[in-house]
């Protein structure tokens, strides 16, 4: 969503949801999220949302259809990473203001963002210029696979890491997809498809399957493009 279908944390542009929406009507869609049902409402107007044919949120671990739960997957609270994630908070290097909402439990993940997720987006934008310096959410990813395997980790958006079940990722919804739809191509846009990335794994996994595209895109405008050479 952030990134490929809107600026990040931000909504949907209208002659973005117009042409998108006419779109819609033409083939099976989803879309694919770390964030939750209640973001994507904030960030995409109903009309698209009620012609997704499903929405899988949470990173994969709520798949819900026309506001229809169709499953969902619990993440069982751990007390020693919620402690790390608070020890990062607490040793930040970023010398900039920081933000309540850093620890966002969701339906099978959680979201750690060392800067806070209440912040504004002038903030979120000063994060991510400096994170792309000093790299902390990279460190934090790779410590926490060390220390915690039974986790994936992924770096997400721009100001945040997403941590999941291990095969409770992203490359969750690649699998779902397969099995609901066997023989039908699958085309996937993703603006972090690169290691490390929070597109990476589900990439990936589409990657294994047969009958499968991938298209790694900069923002919404370069989706927009693609489909335009289909329908638009």
């Amino acid at each position: 969503m952030d990134g490929t279908l809107t600026p990040a944390r931000l909504p949907m542009t209208q002659e973005f949801a117009r042409r998108f929406h006419a779109w819609q009507s033409t083939a099976k869609n989803f879309i694919a999220t770390g964030s939750d049902y209640a973001k994507v409402e904030e960030q995409l107007p109903p009309e698209v949302i009620q012609a997704f044919t499903g929405i899988y949120c949470s990173m994969g671990n709520v798949l819900k259809a026309q506001g229809k739960v169709i499953y969902e997957n619990q993440f069982e609270r751990n007390e020693q990473l919620l402690e790390k994630l608070e020890q990062y908070r607490q040793n930040t290097t970023y010398p900039g203001k920081l933000f309540s909402n850093y620890i966002e439990e969701r339906i099978g993940m959680i979201n750690f963002s060392v800067l806070g997720r209440n912040c504004p987006y002038e903030e979120r934008q000063n994060y991510h210029k400096w994170d792309n310096e000093h790299h902390e959410r990279r460190g934090i990813q790779q410590e926490l696979l060390q220390l915690f395997p039974q986790y994936d980790v992924a770096v997400g958006g721009t100001i945040s890491v997403d941590i999941t079940p291990k095969g409770k990722g992203k490359e969750q919804i690649a699998h779902h997809l397969r099995k609901t739809y066997p023989d039908e191509k699958i085309i996937f846009f993703g603006d972090k498809t690169f290691p490390g990335g929070n597109d990476y794994e589900l990439a990936t996994a589409l990657r294994g399957l047969p009958n499968t595209e991938i298209v790694q895109v900069s923002d919404p405008n370069e989706v927009l493009d693609y489909l335009g050479k289909i329908v638009l």
